[in-house]
C-alpha cells in the first residue's frame, strides 16, 4: 500500500494519498490508499470525490488494485461489488481489475501512472 501511495503523490501531490484500513471492507485487511480526485469524464466531470483503491492481490505491481471505492457517490451505471461506511461516509466499492490490458503490459509500465491514465478515467466514464 505504500508504494501505491508514494507513486500516487509523485504523480500528484493534490491527490493527498493516505493508507487507510476500511473496517467494513474485509479483502486485504481493509487496507487502501485514498485520494481526493477531480474526475475528469462521464456525468460526473468536474466533480470532487473521495477515492480509494484496495486489491484482491497483494503482489503490487504485478497484480494492479481491483477494488476503486467512491465516497458519497449519489447514483451510478455500475452495479457496486459492496458497500461500507468509512469516516461518516457511504463507500460504494466496484470490482473493476484492469486485467484487459494490465496483464499483457511490460512490467516497467505497471505502475499507478498507468491506471490513473488508462483505468481510472474509463472507470468514471461508466458511471
Amino acid at each position: 500500500m505504500q508504494k501505491v501511495a508514494a507513486e500516487l503523490h509523485a504523480l500528484d501531490p493534490e491527490l493527498d494519498p493516505i493508507v487507510e484500513q476500511f473496517t467494513g471492507f474485509a479483502p486485504d485487511s481493509g487496507n487502501a490508499v485514498v485520494i481526493r480526485y477531480k474526475v475528469p469524464t462521464g456525468r460526473y466531470k468536474g466533480g470532487v470525490f473521495g477515492m480509494a483503491f484496495s486489491f484482491q492481490e497483494t503482489a503490487y505491481p504485478e497484480y494492479p488494485p481491483h477494488f476503486i471505492h467512491v465516497a458519497g457517490l449519489p447514483s451510478q451505471g455500475l452495479t457496486p461489488h459492496a458497500v461500507h461506511q468509512h469516516g461518516g461516509m457511504e463507500w460504494k466499492v466496484f470490482s473493476v481489475p484492469p486485467n484487459d490490458f494490465w496483464d499483457a503490459l511490460p512490467m516497467a509500465e505497471k505502475n499507478m501512472r498507468t491506471y490513473m491514465r488508462r483505468h481510472v478515467p474509463r472507470f468514471w466514464s461508466q458511471l
